[in-house]
């Protein structure tokens, strides 16, 4: 998956990509998986994200105290889209820390369309939507509306932050 993702023209994009990958021999040919991804070290892999760590195999710094104002990317500015078993670990941690979770299922497949709603009965996302990625479609219209909130949120919490330093003057 890594390998992918790193072949899109947004690669570049990214600080760091936490996904499964390949060990390569001399002849590019992929003999070994050098990392694997379950449930597991998605959450792992969230609150590196959180805390700016880049390496996937730093064990050490994630385990350090940080404080909220020093993290990288804090975890009410994160929205996690899942689609299956493997995610739901990773959705409620997303909607428990105040960011968004997002259940994505595919479109004609009402099995997967009801494990969604449960999700959202349960209250372990926050939305669930057809994995339809058409521009102006129902998930489009939805991530276009988070984003404006978080910077909305993001807006309001600097200017708090410049109302109180001005008050402590």
């Amino acid at each position: 998956m890594k390998e992918i993702i790193e072949g899109t023209s947004i690669a570049n994009e990214f600080k760091a990509i936490f996904a499964c990958s390949y060990y390569y021999n001399e002849n590019g040919e992929a003999v070994w998986p050098a990392a694997a991804v379950n449930y597991t070290n998605k959450t792992q892999f969230l609150f590196k994200i959180n805390k700016g760590i880049f390496s996937i195999s730093d064990s050490v710094k994630i385990n350090e105290s940080v404080p909220e104002e020093d993290k990288r990317i804090p975890f009410n500015n994160m929205v996690y889209f899942g689609d299956g078993e493997t995610d739901v670990p990773c959705m409620k941690l997303i909607k428990q820390l105040g960011g968004t979770s997002v259940a994505v299922y595919e479109p004609d497949n009402l099995k997967k369309e009801e494990i969604a709603k449960r999700l959202m009965r349960q209250e372990r996302v926050n939305y669930l939507c057809p994995a339809d990625y058409s521009e102006n479609g129902r998930l489009d219209r939805l991530v276009k509306a988070i984003i404006c909130k978080i910077k909305a949120d993001e807006d309001l919490r600097r200017f708090k932050k410049r109302m109180t330093e001005n008050i402590n003057m």
